[in-house]
């Protein structure tokens, strides 16, 4: 009953301390994708030290002025407890802004890199769920140039799909290409949907006639059938980005700090070391023989360390 308590306790830790990392991993990077490329702890230093510097020059401001050291002590710690917490207020609304703009650009991407992977079929169906979820109303597949054809608001649409690059545009020609099909079959109202944009004029001219669904107004249509990715869900966007991150800086780090290169960085080091012994350019010779056999210490030191210790951590 002790052991499995004492397991309980253990278990409870790790997850906790995984938790921990997990939101201080996530906050490094909003912070990161918000103060260009600064990591957390970085910006919580920068924060501290103008804080600080503000604090003295302010307490030996009071110094000069009340010649009171306790007053000036006060005066100082009261300034520092005041910028922390106008700071903290302050940041902290720009932050969950700063943090909602990043959360709509990884969504953007996502949507972006599924729909790049569909084909024009897939995302013609892709298209179809949404507008039936959206209008509430049922949508059938038609044919090549008309993709959808349903009922909304007692009225039937007709719809055509466009999937093109987000940098290309649809032009006057193909909605007029599309209209004109419209009117064949007899049909008066249409709806046009795309990955992309329109150019700008195409509403107003088609105003009462067309619906325009470019890029934004589909992820709208999205977040309003409740499809939109959840705030977990982004975050775990960003954990595994973070995951792959890791995985490729490892492995870079694995083709430098290895255990097979730790008998050669300490073969290289002593190799070197014997040649001092023999030429004129000794010093040369004993600092790369430092470098190499401080190369054999970091390898080790990354190899049982940091891949046995830290890994058991984080599991």
């Amino acid at each position: 009953m002790v052991k499995l308590s004492e397991k309980t306790i253990k278990n409870g830790f790790k997850q906790y301390l995984k938790d921990l990392k997990r939101r201080k991993n996530i906050k490094n990077y909003y912070l990161k994708r918000i103060k260009g490329g600064k990591s957390y702890n970085a910006v919580l230093v920068d924060s501290l030290l103008i804080k600080i510097l503000m604090s003295l020059l302010f307490f030996i401001f009071l110094i000069f002025k009340t010649k009171h050291f306790i007053i000036s002590i006060i005066g100082a710690l009261s300034f520092f407890s005041l910028a922390l917490y106008a700071s903290y207020y302050i940041k902290s609304n720009r932050y969950d802004k700063k943090v909602r703009d990043v959360n709509k650009d990884i969504v953007k991407k996502k949507i972006i890199k599924e729909i790049n992977y569909f084909t024009s079929d897939e995302f013609i169906q892709y298209v179809k769920e949404i507008l039936e979820n959206y209008y509430d109303a049922s949508f059938e597949k038609y044919g090549k140039d008309i993709d959808l054809i349903g009922k909304k608001e007692d009225e039937i649409w007709a719809v055509k799909c466009f999937k093109i690059p987000l940098e290309e545009r649809i032009s006057k020609k193909d909605i007029k290409d599309f209209k004109d099909k419209v009117d064949e079959i007899g049909i008066e109202r249409g709806i046009v949907v795309t990955n992309s944009y329109f150019i700008e004029e195409l509403e107003d001219e088609y105003e009462g006639v067309m619906k325009f669904v470019d890029f934004d107004k589909l992820i709208f249509m999205i977040k309003e059938i409740g499809e939109y990715p959840s705030k977990e869900e982004i975050e775990d966007i960003i954990i595994n980005r973070y995951n792959e991150n890791k995985r490729k800086v490892s492995e870079k780090k694995g083709k430098i700090f290895s255990k097979t290169k730790v008998i050669k960085y300490l073969f290289l080091s002593f190799s070197l070391y014997i040649l001092s012994k023999m030429t004129i350019y000794r010093s040369y010779y004993i600092v790369m023989a430092f470098i190499s056999l401080s190369l054999a210490i970091v390898s080790i030191f990354y190899e049982y360390f940091y891949k046995i210790v830290m890994k058991d951590i984080e599991e």
